[in-house]
C-alpha cells in the first residue's frame, strides 16, 4: 500500500492573509485614495511597527479594510491609526480622519471643536435662537470647564452643542491610561464634535466612521466591523520571512526597541 505525503496546511499570517485579500481592499477604496498609495501606506505600517505582525491575522486585514472602505490613509496626518492591543488590531480614527471625511461633502461649509478655560470669556443660548460666543483668554486660561463643536453647511444650516468634561468623559467609556500629553485636548474635541455630527446630514463614509469610532473602545469587535467574509482564492503565500525580515530591516529603525502607541501612550 502507498502513503502519499500530503503537505500540512500553511499556517495563516498576517503577511499571507494581507497578500490573498489584497485586491479586494484596493477595489473598496474610493477615487480619491489611489491603491498604489494605499498599498505603500499598508507596508510602511508594518515596518514602523513589526509588532502588528504577532496580531491575529483577520483583525489586521479588518482594520485595515475598514480603513481602506473609510477612504482614511493609516498613520497619515492622524487619519487613523492601526494599533497592536495583545492579540487584536485595532483601528483608531482619528480628529483629522472625521474632519477629512465631513470637508469630503459637497455641502460642507464650517467645522470646528473647541475647549473652554474657566478664564475664557464664553457665553450660549440654545432653543428658538441659539448663539454661542467664545473668547480664549490670553496666556493661562486656567483649567477646562467645557467642549464645543460646531457643525455648517453651505446652505446656512449650522448645529453646535455644548458638553461638560464629565459628559465627555461619559461619552467616551472606558478608556486605556495615556501618557502622552494632549494639551490641545484633541481626543476629547472629536468626542464632542461626533456628538454634533450625529445631527447634520453627512455621507456614508462618515456615518460609517463615526459609527465605528463610537464602538472601537470593545477590542474584541473593532477592525471587523465593516469587513466582509473574504473567501480563500487558490493561491500561494508570499516567501514571509523575506517580506518579515525587509519589514524588521527596512530602515525604520531597531525592531527590539519599545514600540509607543501613539494613541494611548503605552510602550509594548
Amino acid at each position: 500500500m502507498t502513503t502519499i505525503a500530503t503537505r500540512p496546511p500553511e499556517k495563516k499570517t498576517v503577511l499571507s492573509e494581507l497578500e490573498r485579500v489584497k485586491p479586494y481592499i484596493l477595489e473598496s477604496l474610493p477615487d480619491h485614495v489611489t491603491p498604489e498609495r494605499f498599498a505603500r501606506l499598508a507596508l510602511t505600517t508594518l515596518r514602523k511597527n513589526p509588532k502588528l505582525m504577532a496580531t491575529d491575522p483577520d483583525s489586521f486585514v479588518g482594520a485595515l479594510y475598514t480603513a481602506a472602505a473609510l477612504g482614511l490613509e493609516p498613520e497619515v496626518n492622524g487619519e487613523c491609526y492601526l494599533v497592536p492591543y495583545g492579540r487584536e488590531t485595532q483601528l483608531i480614527i482619528g480628529y483629522q480622519g472625521i474632519a477629512k471625511l465631513f470637508w469630503n461633502h459637497p455641502l460642507a461649509a464650517r467645522l470646528s471643536a473647541e475647549y473652554v478655560c474657566e478664564r475664557d470669556e464664553f457665553d450660549f443660548d440654545k432653543g428658538l435662537a441659539p448663539r454661542l460666543h467664545h473668547k480664549p483668554a490670553i496666556g493661562d486660561r486656567g483649567k477646562v470647564i467645557a467642549y464645543y463643536a460646531i457643525v455648517g453647511l453651505k446652505n446656512g444650516a449650522v448645529w453646535f452643542d455644548v458638553f461638560s468634561p464629565e459628559q465627555i468623559k461619559a461619552l467616551r467609556g472606558k478608556v486605556r491610561p495615556s501618557n502622552i500629553a494632549d494639551p490641545e485636548q484633541w481626543m476629547n474635541r472629536k468626542t464632542a464634535l461626533k456628538q454634533v455630527l450625529k445631527m447634520a446630514p453627512k455621507s456614508t463614509q462618515l456615518h460609517n466612521a463615526v459609527a465605528f469610532d463610537e464602538q472601537a473602545g470593545s477590542i474584541e469587535r473593532a477592525g471587523r466591523v465593516f469587513a466582509p467574509a473574504i473567501e480563500a482564492p487558490e493561491t500561494t503565500a508570499p516567501a514571509e520571512e523575506v517580506i518579515k525580515a525587509e519589514i524588521v530591516n527596512g530602515g525604520f529603525g531597531d525592531a527590539n526597541e519599545p514600540w509607543i502607541d501613539p494613541v494611548t501612550g503605552e510602550t509594548a
